[in-house]
């Protein structure tokens, strides 16, 4: 674990792989908040979603350098010269380049101070495929994984009134087209995307939490997710864990669209019932009714 001026690489002790749409930015913030936890300057830094999902390539490496160039742009704003970190400036630097190789990944997490955990949050990870997920612990032997896992049709149809506020689409024929979408099943298949995942990363270093507890009980969310990666839970540094991040302005499902996923993601609430019983039967029953006794 050295500093970046040691001249050496540092890989994350963690990663959160997402879901989308499930909590992951509201995650971000408050683990930013814990004094014994690094997080790079940018979220999603989407590393191994442009090596193994291609896809993403068209976006991905735009995401970085214009997330990392606001950001840049900002600090430098709101800080005076005198009181940069040299280290965060450099990272940013390194991030808005646009160029991406394992050096590149471990000199950013170089940056982290000696003594603290680090880690990211890049929620395409997920789906990510086997040689991607080696390429992950074959970097980073040790790696815990965080999941978030949201009711398969609800992340979905945010997924889909994001999508459709980025691009102006407004035409309901469209949003159908995108709850069709192969993505959305692919995304809702928790069980397989776990299967996948665990097969590689012991289940002692796969850490799962609930979007509907986020909600219900935000900071027993965090106190587990402090235990998982081996730091002490403490109130002060998680007062707004209540405060909700990037909610998405309400909008009623249209039929044709939650008839659709419906039929799409039906298999997928399966897999969930039988990894968790209890979870995976309160959103069935959310969406398709209880089943007879």
């Amino acid at each position: 674990m050295e500093r970046d001026r040691s001249g050496r690489l540092r890989y994350p002790d963690f990663i959160c792989i997402g879901a989308q749409k499930a909590g992951t930015t509201w995650l971000d913030r408050n683990l930013r908040r814990h004094p014994r936890l690094w997080l790079p300057p940018v979220k999603e830094l989407q590393y191994f979603s442009e090596l193994y999902l291609p896809v993403t390539r068209r976006w991905t490496t735009r995401h970085r350098v214009e997330t990392a160039t606001r950001t840049l742009a900002r600090y430098i704003e709101k800080t005076p010269v005198d009181g940069w970190n040299d280290v965060r400036v450099a990272r940013l630097c390194d991030i808005a380049s646009g160029f991406a190789s394992d050096d590149w990944y471990g000199k950013i997490f170089a940056g982290a101070p000696l003594g603290k955990i680090c880690g990211e949050i890049t929620p395409d990870y997920s789906t990510i495929p086997e040689e991607g997920v080696r390429h992950i612990v074959r970097l980073s032997p040790s790696v815990k994984i965080i999941f978030l896992m949201r009711d398969p049709i609800e992340r979905s149809w945010s997924h889909i009134r994001m999508m459709a506020r980025t691009r102006g689409v407004t035409d309901l024929a469209e949003i159908e087209a995108m709850a069709r979408s192969p993505e959305q099943v692919r995304r809702a298949d928790y069980a397989s995307l776990i299967g996948a995942w665990t097969k590689i990363v012991p289940d002692d270093r796969f850490h799962i939490a609930f979007t509907d507890d986020i909600a219900e009980n935000p900071r027993q969310v965090l106190e587990a997710t402090c235990a998982f990666l081996g730091i002490r839970y403490q109130h002060r540094f998680f007062r707004q864990a209540e405060k909700p991040v990037h909610v998405g302005e309400a909008q009623p499902m249209p039929l044709s669209v939650e008839t659709l996923l419906k039929a799409q993601l039906r298999p997928a609430y399966d897999g969930i019932v039988a990894r968790f019983p209890e979870k995976g039967a309160a959103w069935l029953a959310r969406h398709f009714g209880r089943p007879a006794a």
